[in-house]
């Protein structure tokens, strides 16, 4: 039996692998069966990252906070929480594959910025979720088997609403393809 992880270790640290005011240069990960709060922690951290492979997370997949950071290419399948979820910074994804995420695909909240570029989601909870006064681009989605496509709403009481704009999308098999809260705007910009 596999022993779940309690969370935040000795040195209070949430991830089986942490990157804590790292700059970071072009490097490949993979990552399986992680059984701590965040399979890969960033924090404060700047950079770019070529590859991110992870397989079977217990919760979060990605957490970055407080980070300027582009991935080229993250492939996830199988996360019992978030797959990727950004706060308080600037991030870039170029390319992403999602599969199997039981919370959110993609969650952005706490004023972070993110672009994405290419984006596939798969059998998942909620699909792109931007929370929080945080601004989401996404050029070029599909998204297949889901709940939400797109949420965008406040979260936390010192916030506000989110802004979601995705360009080039397509969103099918799911229940509902968007919420948002009065404090939100989401566009949707050449439905495919």
């Amino acid at each position: 039996m596999k022993k779940i992880y309690p969370g935040i270790d000795k040195n209070n640290l949430t991830g089986c692998l942490n990157f804590y005011d790292t700059t970071i240069k072009n490097i490949s990960l993979n990552v399986s069966k992680s059984n701590c709060e965040d399979a890969v922690n960033f924090v404060r951290s700047y950079g770019e990252i070529k590859t991110i492979n992870i397989d079977d997370s217990a919760f979060d997949s990605i957490d970055a906070d407080f980070s300027n950071l582009i991935f080229q290419n993250i492939n996830i399948n199988k996360s019992l929480n978030d797959c990727i979820d950004f706060s308080f910074g600037n991030y870039e994804v170029i390319n992403s594959n999602l599969n199997y995420c039981g919370d959110k695909a993609v969650s952005v909240g706490e004023k972070s910025k993110l672009k994405i570029k290419e984006l596939k989601i798969a059998n998942s909870n909620s699909g792109v979720v931007s929370k929080d006064y945080s601004e989401t681009n996404i050029d070029n989605s599909l998204i297949t088997d889901i709940e939400y496509c797109y949420q965008a709403y406040n979260k936390k009481n010192e916030f506000s609403g989110g802004y979601l704009r995705v360009k080039n999308s397509t969103c099918k098999n799911n229940q509902k393809k968007f919420f948002k809260d009065k404090m939100s705007l989401i566009s949707i910009e050449n439905e495919l």
